[in-house]
């Protein structure tokens, strides 16, 4: 008994220690930012790519292979179950990470999705896949993203969208490369041997990466506060003591409680900012992934071949690096909330007037590009345009609390975008209609970042 409780004690120390980031902070603040950017791309990078085992469980599983006709695939079950339980855990995770620490978080979330990939690979029924890859995979990716997407912010008080786009960009650089070489996998091991190559190679790489986290000392906060002091006390202007501790109050509380002074979890689900900012994520996160999951189907269906859909996907993938990063520079300058505006204004346009009448292997290769590169910023602008509303204290559980909306959308939606695909006709004929859906989710996505934007500020030029 006291060597398991040794064992627990130790295992809340995973990550980097608190001497090493006290001595070396700069050194600790780029390892942190390294393995997050590879947590990304390791963890969420994995759900981008979903839609390249989309393809093969629709082939092993839907209704034509099966005998019954005119109901909806259940392989769509499973990628629908990985995404709400995705979302479901970044809410536990968000309070796991106050309670047991970063790194050990990320190391649970690392033993979750090796576990569920690898015991997929001996399943035969949709329900076991559902349980394994949905489930337990979907839950420890979840955890991975809550600690890798929102711990970067608080070692650094400027340009954090940069930064914050630049980690974000592992995700897209993740599904750039895994969905082909998922694609190699299943062509080399088949799809059982593939799904157990990946189980074991993402445990290893997000047990090591759980190493490389670690949340910034308050003791690094307050040198930083002091030396704000002294930097207002040296330049001569003769400022009271009582005026110079006010001007580092004011500092701290742009870290601390953002545009608006809420400090509890309770203030921040009473304030109409989350719910606009809440409503607005949730749609969008679950647009963004329908279009994810199916771009190889809806390929297929307009008559691509299955490694033109892959490429595709793999682009547009490989846009949200661009867009991520470049967004979040932009966004340093502009303002989080109008960036988060202007780029889900112009996702939508490109869902009505690009993919709605796409024909062809060219127009799906425009479509990918601009939508890569302008919905591939939602994941960075959630934590940005949370720190600019609530402040970085707390940040893990106010993004988790953003998570809860998006268990019910992200699950309901790639099922309703299979209604929509099956029941209203393939070989392209249900595939307008989808884009129709995703333009419209997105739109109302729109009015209310517009709506959060307004309540903020009326003032149209403002910096928010």
């Amino acid at each position: 008994m006291n060597c398991i409780k040794k064992t627990l004690g130790r295992l809340q120390h995973v990550g980097i220690s608190k001497t090493f980031s006290l001595a070396h902070p700069h050194a600790a603040a780029g390892l942190v930012v390294l393995a997050s950017f590879a947590g990304m791309f390791l963890g969420p990078g994995l759900t981008n790519s979903y839609g390249v085992f989309e393809e093969e469980y629709e082939n092993l599983y839907s209704n034509s292979r099966t005998g019954a006709k005119g109901s909806i695939s259940p392989a769509i079950s499973i990628g629908a179950v990985h995404l709400a339980s995705n979302y479901l855990f970044t809410t536990i995770a968000g309070a796991l990470c106050e309670r047991l620490g970063m790194g050990l978080t990320t190391f649970i979330g690392a033993i979750m999705v090796g576990t569920g990939l690898f015991t997929a690979g001996f399943c035969t029924k949709v329900w076991q896949l559902v349980l394994t890859q949905g489930v337990l995979a979907g839950a420890g990716v979840g955890t991975v993203f809550i600690v890798v997407s929102t711990i970067p912010t608080s070692w650094f008080s400027k340009n954090q969208g940069f930064l914050i786009g630049l980690v974000h960009s592992g995700s897209g650089v993740g599904g750039l490369v895994l969905a082909p070489l998922t694609r190699f996998l299943i062509n080399t091991h088949e799809l059982s041997g593939s799904v157990k190559i990946l189980g074991l190679a993402l445990a290893a790489g997000l047990s090591v990466i759980s190493l490389g986290m670690a949340s910034k000392p308050d003791e690094l906060f307050d040198q930083e506060d002091e030396d704000s002091i002294d930097a207002v006390s040296s330049t001569g202007d003769n400022l009271s003591e009582h005026k110079a501790s006010s001007l580092a109050k004011k500092r701290m509380s742009v870290r601390s409680f953002g545009v608006r002074d809420v400090r509890s979890t309770g203030g921040v689900l009473r304030s109409q900012e989350f719910w606009y900012l809440n409503v607005a994520v949730m749609l969008a996160e679950a647009a963004f992934y329908v279009v994810l999951f199916f771009l190889p189907v809806f390929s297929i269906g307009i008559g691509l071949s299955s490694e033109q859909g892959a490429l595709i996907t793999g682009v547009a993938n490989g846009a949200t690096i661009i867009g991520r990063i470049a967004i979040g520079y932009v966004a340093d300058v502009a303002g989080n909330i109008n960036m988060f505006l202007g780029t889900h204004l112009l996702v939508t346009l490109s869902c009505l007037f690009l993919w709605f009448p796409a024909k062809s292997f060219t127009v799906m290769m425009v479509f990918a590009c601009t939508f890569g590169l302008f919905a591939g910023s939602l994941t960075p602008m959630v934590p940005l345009c949370s720190v600019t509303l609530f402040g970085q204290n707390g940040l893990a559980n106010n993004v988790g609390l953003l998570g809860i909306g998006m268990v019910l959308t992200t699950a309901a939606a790639p099922v309703v975008a299979r209604v929509f695909y099956e029941k209203l006709g393939q070989n392209g004929g249900g595939y307008g209609t989808v884009a129709l859906l995703c333009g419209g989710i997105y739109f109302v996505a729109t009015v209310s970042i517009f709506a959060l934007r307004m309540c903020v500020s009326r003032r149209l030029w403002t910096k928010i």
